[in-house]
C-alpha cells in the first residue's frame, strides 16, 4: 500500500503492521485471530474485516452502515439469556424511548435518531459508545486493541519468562491466542526462580520513588502487565442495568 494511502488520523493501519509484525516474532499466523468476535464486536461482516486488514477494502465504503441496520444487528445479535430477541417494548422501556420510536428505528422510517437515543441504545444493548457513528476503520481499530495487548503479553511471557504473572480474565477463553497465552504462562511458571535484572531495576527505582509517586505509577504497571480487573467483567446484561 503507497504512503499516500495511508490513515494516519484513524490508526488502523499501525496497529495491523504492529499486530503483523508479533505474529512473525512469534511464529504465528492471522489464523489465531478471533475474526467471529472482531465481527460480533463491530457488527462488520468477517470477510469485509480480512479486507480491511489486507488494505484491500474499497475506501469508498469504509463507512459504517445505516443506523437501522447497525440496530438491527445488535437485536439479533444480543439476546436475552433466554436466546430470545428483545421485544420493542423491552427495548423501549430499557431505553428510556418509546415503542413506536424502537419500531420506527428498526424498519427505517425514521433515519436519525439524534445522539441521545443514540447513546441510549448503545447502553441498553451494552455496546461502546459511538457504535453507530464509528467508520468501519475507527470500529475495527478499536476491536483489535485487546488482540494486539494480548499479542504483548505473549510475547513478554515467551521471551522474558516472567515466573509470577496473574493473567486479567481474558485468558480464560478458548481462542487461539487465549490457549498460546496459557501455554507460555504455564511454561514461564514451571521454570526455577531466578532474579532478572531488569525486574531487580524497575523494583528499585520504584523503591526509590515518594510514596505518593509510587501511588500513581503502580495502577499504570498493572494495567501494562495485564493485572488490572477491566471495568467491563462486572457490567450486568443488556436491558438490567441499575438506575
Amino acid at each position: 500500500m503507497d504512503a499516500s494511502d495511508a490513515h494516519p488520523a484513524d490508526g488502523l493501519q499501525a496497529v495491523v503492521a504492529s499486530i503483523d509484525e508479533l505474529l512473525r516474532d512469534l511464529d504465528l499466523g492471522r489464523d489465531v485471530i478471533d475474526m467471529d468476535h472482531i465481527s460480533h464486536r463491530t457488527g462488520i461482516a468477517v470477510p469485509r474485516v480480512q479486507a480491511l486488514l489486507d488494505h484491500h477494502a474499497n475506501e469508498s465504503e469504509s463507512v459504517q452502515d445505516s443506523f437501522q441496520e447497525r440496530l438491527v444487528f445488535l437485536r439479533e445479535t444480543r439476546r436475552k439469556p433466554d436466546g430470545k430477541m428483545y421485544t420493542l417494548d423491552e427495548i423501549g422501556a430499557g431505553a428510556g424511548i418509546s415503542h413506536g420510536q424502537v419500531g420506527y428505528l428498526l424498519n427505517g422510517k425514521r433515519k436519525s435518531p439524534g445522539l441521545d437515543v443514540t447513546r441510549k441504545l448503545e447502553k441498553f444493548f451494552d455496546v461502546e459508545p459511538g457504535f453507530f457513528t464509528a467508520t468501519e476503520r475507527q470500529a475495527l481499530y478499536r476491536a483489535l486493541q485487546s488482540t494486539h495487548e494480548q499479542l504483548t503479553h505473549l510475547a513478554l511471557l515467551r521471551g522474558k519468562g516472567i515466573n509470577r504473572l496473574a493473567m486479567r480474565s481474558g485468558t480464560s477463553g478458548d481462542s487461539k491466542i487465549d490457549r498460546e497465552l496459557r501455554e507460555a504462562l504455564s511454561e514461564a511458571l514451571s521454570q526455577p526462580e531466578g532474579e532478572d535484572p531488569e525486574v531487580r531495576e524497575l523494583t528499585d527505582r520504584m523503591r526509590s520513588l515518594p510514596s505518593k509517586s509510587r501511588r500513581r505509577v503502580f495502577p499504570l504497571i498493572q494495567g501494562l502487565l495485564g493485572l488490572a480487573r477491566p471495568e467491563s467483567d462486572d457490567r450486568p446484561p443488556p436491558g438490567r442495568r441499575g438506575n
